[in-house]
């Protein structure tokens, strides 16, 4: 194959998945699948591939971070992200720091290939998905295949980017365009939380983000989460180190957790006053934003005591539960959220 022809096949692949994630943002988009959009664009693109950046998003609002050796790869990293569907904005904290003398491993490309093929077939997620290098062109990797979920589909590029020679990678591959809700946000784990099952990373960064805004000291607001491969990552600031080691053990308590890089930075001015308002214009508050939120088949209870907002009632889906926690905690005033919501499918809807 020719490296025009190489070049022009890669261009279109990314051109089609630049087109998709700068279509409309639609309606009822999670933080969780800008996340992994944000991620899959930043690994295709051939300015900025086989560079580890860190990706949160909480509320449409993209957080960026990490290393890049290049001044031009933060900027392109930070036009890549504000493409992608549903983002608001993005805050590119990427750090620029030149690569010393690294040499470029050289492997042929039949390795890459036989390499590849086993990193995939050996990694236990993607037993349920059928994805292959279908070509490898001066360690250019284009993927095709099937995957059982986005999540794998993200996870594949990611295994394939690993093999020792691959610059980068591209996907053609087949996947739905969702998390499926027990992918990332029911209670219990999705899978067997195995080391290098990275299946569950959308889940663990729900989960995390989760005990965060419902603990009193942590500031979860000010705390970015990313999990790649079960390596969670914590970037952000903190009051305290007392409050950088809670969030770290907090996080480690989560299962399909094997490691946790803490990179949260001490400032000792807590960004998160104390409450100004008393409970009852608190809990006004919640309620009121709650109600703007429009989640239907939702009966959630407010009540507020000394600056903790309790939530009790019914949702119909995980992904309700969470975003109520989430309005919940970033109302002013409030400093913990308990979390009692139950899920409860409507008579109706079950019914059918």
């Amino acid at each position: 194959m020719s490296s025009k022809l190489l070049q022009w096949m890669l261009m279109s692949v990314l051109a089609v998945m630049l087109i998709g994630a700068a279509s409309p943002v639609r309606a009822g988009v999670s933080d969780a699948w800008v996340t992994a959009k944000v991620k899959m664009l930043l690994m295709n693109s051939p300015r900025v591939s086989g560079t580890p950046i860190n990706v949160d998003t909480n509320e449409g609002r993209v957080t960026l971070h990490g290393r890049v050796p290049t001044t031009a790869q933060k900027t392109e990293a930070g036009r890549i992200a504000r493409a992608g569907t549903g983002v608001l904005a993005v805050r590119n904290l990427l750090q620029v720091v030149p690569n010393k003398s690294k040499k470029a491993v050289m492997v042929a490309d039949d390795r890459i290939q036989e390499d590849i093929a086993a990193a995939l077939k050996d990694e236990p997620a993607l037993k349920n998905s059928s994805i292959h290098a279908k070509t490898v062109t001066k360690g250019v990797v284009l993927l095709d295949g099937k995957a059982a979920s986005l999540s794998d589909h993200l996870l594949a590029i990611e295994v394939a980017g690993a093999v020792p020679g691959v610059r980068q990678v591209a996907s053609q591959v087949d996947s739905p365009n969702e998390f499926g809700d027990r992918e990332v946000w029911y209670d219990d784990s999705p899978v067997d939380a195995n080391p290098g099952n990275a299946w569950t990373d959308g889940w663990i960064t729900t989960q995390t983000k989760t005990r965060f805004m419902t603990d009193a000291d942590i500031p979860a607001s000010d705390i970015n989460v990313d999990t790649r491969r079960g390596e969670v990552t914590l970037f952000g600031t903190v009051p305290s180190a007392a409050v950088s080691d809670k969030a770290v053990t907090v996080a480690k308590g989560v299962s399909g957790v094997h490691s946790v890089k803490n990179e949260l930075r001490v400032v000792r001015a807590s960004k998160k006053g104390q409450a100004t308002a008393d409970d009852a214009h608190i809990e006004s508050a919640v309620r009121a934003r709650l109600a703007a939120a429009k989640m239907e088949d939702t009966h959630i209870k407010v009540d507020v005591k000394a600056a903790t907002a309790r939530l009790s009632g019914t949702v119909r889906f995980p992904s309700q539960r969470y975003t109520a926690v989430r309005i919940a905690y970033a109302t002013p005033g409030v400093l913990r959220v308990q979390n009692d919501l139950l899920i409860e499918v409507p008579k109706a809807a079950s019914a059918q």
